[in-house]
């Protein structure tokens, strides 16, 4: 299994293809994302890496060929605040009639269950409050075209989050890897053990 990065959304723009026709994308900087831990399962209980990325001391220039062109990938993001949102904006509620008896309260969301059945308000009930913010996940957006040279990856479609905001990019869970998928990370063995192996197999 495959570590994800770290990315830096730069902003939409789009793709011609050879036909002529064009594809919305969404540019993915990868920033200095590098190994900052390694989580071990004699340590730790579990078996893990953490990523870092941003403009701090470097060792290890970033190589946005991790990702193969055609694939498909996981997007998590933070959604673009709103603020305090009403009824209609936040869950898309139809709001109440435009004329018979109705006056000032078009766009409120009516009655929330305060009759004598249920009796009460449910919790969790859809209801005017703030809105964005959140982290969110587009599945199964494929990678249109990367740029090695300036660490780029470019995504078909939108991707949640403001200019500027950092991404998270792996590997689509629900689609399979591709053969040719660049697997750097890896765990040596030691010298010793290696060099006995070959022994082992002869023998």
């Amino acid at each position: 299994m495959r570590s994800g990065v770290i990315a830096q959304k730069v902003g939409m723009t789009r793709v011609f293809t050879e036909t002529g026709e064009h594809i919305p994308v969404t540019v993915l900087k990868l920033g200095n994302c590098q190994v900052l831990g390694h989580r071990t399962k004699e340590k730790n209980g579990y078996v893990a890496l953490q990523l870092g990325a941003g403009t701090r001391k470097t060792v290890y220039m970033p190589k946005a060929d991790h990702f193969v062109v055609g694939q498909f990938v996981d997007v998590t993001g933070t959604s673009i605040g709103k603020g305090f949102a009403g009824g209609m904006k936040r869950w898309n509620f139809g709001g109440l009639r435009a004329t018979h008896g109705v006056s000032i309260s078009h766009r409120s969301i009516g009655s929330t269950g305060g009759r004598q059945d249920p009796g009460k308000t449910w919790k969790n009930k859809k209801m005017p409050g703030h809105m964005g913010v959140d982290r969110i996940t587009t599945l199964n957006l494929r990678v249109v075209k990367t740029d090695v040279e300036r660490g780029l990856i470019l995504v078909e479609g939108a991707v949640p989050g403001s200019k500027g905001g950092w991404i998270r990019v792996r590997d689509a869970v629900k689609k399979p890897l591709p053969k040719d998928a660049p697997k750097p990370g890896k765990f040596k063995v030691a010298d010793d053990a290696a060099a006995a192996a070959p022994a082992e197999q002869g023998a």
